[in-house]
């Protein structure tokens, strides 16, 4: 009778139990579904190409199966993150993608930043230092003519606002430039880049000037958070559409950027040598320039980025005021960049 007593109580101990665990299962609400693997064709291949611009995406090798489940690669395609119903800027971007032609790309972006600089004056003594607000909103409109040549319009424009030396160093300058670019494969992941570019630039309370600037570019891509890059610019300049010829100048560079997660980190380093007419540009002279900049994404689907970038000058070669001493800038901003990348027509691999 005891045993028989016990066997029952325990068979319903265990009943219960069950119920209990089964309950969570049975509560969770219509509204939050349990997680459902989505089903992908498989493989899947992800690469990350260098970019030069912060908020380019990723491109995808897409892959499909054939009925016999062998894998047929597409080529590369820059294709934006699917994004959800909430996000709005995301969803613009993407429509932005799809709607104009594949062949046209554009990047626009606006900094804004404070810094300060220890030597405004570029000069070896009575070195003066002051706080500069610069916004900068920067465009490029462009248009690939086959897979490896592009032109493009370029408009830029900055404004330099000093504190305590407004009116004798504040100034605006814009820019108006068209390019032509043509890359040249070296390797699998080397790329090197022929371009030209004419433009007229346009300095407050001075002439306007009209560059000549051509340059050659390797880059290359090292893993998939980043890239090396090594340049060289030539850069011809006159007064009032080709009236007065004032400099030539050589910028050779070298640098690279690293992304992980929200961060971008990146450095560059120019060498630029100046050879100018003395009567109407000064002395001849070179500079080193080194920037580091650390930027981070503010929210995960906006293009908005705070960074901070530091920049030591090193003026070389001259003693005049204006182009000698040792210059520190540290600046701190805000950058907003939204581009839509190329998109050529993916082709199926030859079984």
């Amino acid at each position: 009778m005891g045993r028989k007593l016990a066997n029952k109580l325990l068979a319903a101990w265990l009943v219960s139990l069950g119920c209990v665990v089964a309950l969570p299962a049975f509560a969770q609400s219509p509204a939050e579904p349990a997680a459902v693997p989505a089903s992908a064709p498989s493989p899947v291949t992800f690469h990350e190409p260098f970019s030069t611009s912060p908020g380019a995406d990723a491109s995808i090798a897409q892959a499909t199966q054939d009925a016999a489940e062998r894998p047929i690669e597409l080529s590369p395609v820059k294709l934006p993150e699917r994004p959800s119903a909430g996000e709005t800027l995301n969803s613009f971007e993407t429509g932005i993608l799809y709607r104009l032609p594949g062949r046209m790309f554009f990047n626009a972006n606006v900094e804004n930043s404070l810094r300060l600089e220890t030597n405004i004056l570029q000069t070896r003594k009575r070195q003066r230092a002051d706080m500069i607000y610069r916004p900068a909103p920067n465009v490029t409109l462009g248009y690939a003519l086959t897979r490896r040549t592009r032109v493009a319009a370029n408009y830029f424009f900055l404004r330099d606002q000093y504190t305590r030396s407004d009116s004798l160093l504040s100034r605006n300058i814009q820019s108006v430039g068209m390019r032509i670019d043509q890359d040249i494969p070296i390797t699998k992941k080397t790329t090197a880049t022929a371009g030209f570019m004419v433009r007229e630039l346009f300095v407050s309370h001075s002439r306007s000037f009209n560059d000549l600037l051509p340059s050659l570019s390797i880059a290359r891509p090292v893993g998939y958070r980043g890239y090396v890059y090594g340049s060289v610019i030539g850069q011809l300049r006159w007064f009032n559409v080709f009236q007065g010829f004032q400099e030539g100048d050589q910028f050779y560079s070298i640098g690279g950027v690293y992304r992980r997660g929200p961060w971008i980190l990146s450095s560059d380093n120019t060498f630029i040598t100046n050879f100018r007419k003395r009567r109407l540009a000064g002395p001849n002279n070179q500079m080193f320039i080194l920037t580091l900049e650390a930027a981070r994404r503010v929210k995960p689907r906006w293009p908005v980025y705070a960074f901070v970038r530091a920049q030591p000058i090193f003026n070389m070669g001259s003693n005049q005021l204006g182009f000698s001493g040792f210059n520190f800038r540290i600046f701190g901003g805000l950058r907003i960049d939204v581009s839509k990348p190329l998109i050529f027509p993916a082709k199926l691999a030859r079984l």
